[in-house]
């Protein structure tokens, strides 16, 4: 299995950030007046809500690193990086804008973004890095959310399903780390003697 190229570590990101930024100006311009009560984080915490998310994401990203030895270091820095990233979704509220809460913190968005990955980067370790990171970002935040968004903009207490997130996203970085380190070091080297038997 080849390393992460950089070419597809900005890719990645752009990817993410682009479709962070679709489904927030989708809710922005179909969502009812009603459900627009996203508001600013005030800006005293953000800093702190930041290191946080990025803290995170290092820790999932340092246990890649240490999943995939050296071959793991672009998708150990992209972990943090989509994790914070996520949070572009605040973008129209910081703008002075009406918005919803969170329109990118949804199921709706997690298969979009997967659906879209596997078909342009086609990289399973890719997958399971967007999702981990996604489900790290949903467990450390509190407050509502808008798991439907934006099919649907009704409102969910975030807290109760915060400890399934992180647990989610731990175990997708080390399921997902352990079978693509036995495919990297187990089954290549099977298939490249299986070649070399039948060339002989």
């Amino acid at each position: 299995m080849k390393r992460l190229s950089y070419k597809t570590f900005v890719l990645t990101i752009l990817l993410f950030g682009g479709l962070v930024l679709l489904f927030t100006l989708v809710a922005v311009l179909i969502s009812p007046a009603s459900a627009q009560v996203g508001i600013t984080r005030p800006a005293d915490t953000i800093p702190g809500h930041l290191l946080e998310l990025a803290g995170f994401g290092l820790l999932l990203g340092a246990t890649l690193g240490i999943i995939y030895g050296r071959e793991g270091l672009m998708l150990a820095l992209l972990m943090p990086v989509l994790t914070v990233l996520l949070d572009l979704d605040h973008l129209p509220a910081y703008l002075g804008m009406a918005q919803t809460i969170r329109p990118a913190h949804s199921i709706v968005f997690v298969i979009t973004v997967l659906a879209i990955t596997a078909i342009t980067i086609k990289r399973l370790e890719v997958d399971l890095v967007v999702l981990s990171a996604t489900l790290a970002h949903m467990g450390i935040d509190t407050g509502i959310f808008a798991p439907f968004s934006p099919i649907n903009f009704g409102y969910y207490q975030l807290d109760p399903y915060r400890g399934l997130f992180l647990v989610g996203a731990a175990v997708t970085t080390l399921v997902g780390g352990f079978v693509l380190r036995r495919r990297m070091f187990g089954t290549e080297p099977v298939r490249k003697e299986l070649t070399q038997n039948a060339a002989s």
